[in-house]
């Protein structure tokens, strides 16, 4: 349960009264200690569209509006989110997606009395944590949820008059085409949208140039992948503009990110010795600031080794990625081994390989 309102973040594996985490109903801690349950199928319907039509959630609006705030809500939910934003580079996603959720039911209900100069403070934050939720999502495997929060984070960016979330809100499409599908083509075509944006930012058009140099590598153009990261890597060195800090990665230094660009373009297009020299050295170090980062890292170069004919290796990383997925819940780690699948079971003799292909849920014959 997560305290909304007061006092510090705290997590726990199950929710209150017993309540089962698949089930509708989740629980919102207010200030005082009050515990109220909502319908997550209508309070989604609420943020989306406006409606509110049980007696739960219609309650809950009426208290969340009769609060008496004595600090400022907006101070208080950003504190929050920072704590959410650490929490997620080590924590699993269903440990965290309720607790975010609430978050924005309580936004919502607050930016509702808010005066109207106030109004796109919330809307922003509540993107804020509508992105968020976004990420967890497609990291839990939840891809309609994934949508359906980037949605929302794009339709508050807009109320905001925030452009860089608009934007954003392509790159994190194109992020989910690699992570579920990996289709170089859509992957392409969905961030090249930010260049169409008259207002888009040189961050925002830097990491839609990331997305793209993806989207070649995986359709094997090795020339198009080179010019697109190198456009990317110049944009991204350019200096930040506003809002633009709150988006993108910000767990892995910038030195880190841009050898993890270019790594997994290189892993993409079937190398591996590179990418190997290049992340091997750093899971050590991004353990430490994200084990999250580092559990995709790792995946990568499982990938890599296999890429190069090291089987050996391939599953020994592969074998601790799995393990490390278990712990943090990353679809982005799963997808690059299940990208790599063919190319493990070149090596279904082996009992280690065996085991890979196993916990991804390959046929071995």
């Amino acid at each position: 349960m997560v305290s909304l309102l007061h006092g510090t973040v705290t997590m726990s594996d199950s929710p209150p009264f017993g309540v089962p985490s698949e089930s509708d109903v989740f629980v919102v801690s207010l200030l005082g200690g009050e515990a109220m349950p909502l319908s997550r199928r209508e309070l989604l319907a609420s943020l989306s569209v406006g409606v509110a039509g049980t007696v739960l959630n219609r309650r809950f609006e009426r208290v969340v509006e009769a609060l008496d705030m004595t600090t400022d809500p907006l101070d208080h939910f950003a504190a929050t989110y920072n704590g959410f934003q650490v929490a997620t580079r080590s924590l699993h996603p269903h440990r965290l997606i309720d607790g975010l959720t609430g978050s924005v039911a309580v936004l919502d209900g607050l930016r509702r009395r808010a005066g109207s100069k106030e109004q796109p403070q919330y809307h922003q934050m509540q993107a804020r944590f509508a992105e968020s939720l976004s990420w967890l999502s497609e990291e839990a495997g939840d891809l309609p949820s994934a949508m359906y929060w980037i949605d929302r984070a794009s339709q508050w960016g807009q109320a905001a008059d925030w452009h860089a979330m608009s934007a954003y809100g392509f790159v994190r499409r194109s992020m989910m085409v690699v992570s579920f599908s990996g289709d170089g083509r859509r992957a392409i075509d969905n961030a090249t949208t930010v260049f169409s944006q008259s207002q888009s930012s040189p961050r925002m058009r830097g990491l839609a140039a990331k997305q793209i140099a993806f989207g070649h590598a995986l359709l094997g153009d090795q020339e198009a992948s080179t010019r697109t990261l190198d456009q990317a890597v110049t944009l991204l060195s350019k200096p930040v503009q506003g809002g633009d800090a709150l988006l993108g990665q910000r767990s892995v230094l910038t030195e880190d990110l841009f050898t993890i660009f270019q790594t997994t373009c290189d892993i993409y297009l079937g190398r591996g010795e590179q990418a190997i020299a290049s992340l091997a050295p750093r899971l050590d170090s991004l353990s430490s600031s994200s084990a999250r980062t580092a559990t995709i890292t790792r995946a990568k170069v499982a990938r890599a080794y296999a890429n190069i004919g090291q089987p050996e290796e391939a599953a020994h990383h592969a074998l601790a990625a799995l393990d490390d997925i278990e712990a943090v819940g990353s679809q982005s780690a799963r997808a690059e081994l299940g990208r790599a699948a063919r190319t493990f079971a070149r090596w279904r003799g082996r009992e280690d390989m065996q085991a890979v292909l196993r916990r991804l849920q390959v046929r071995t014959v």
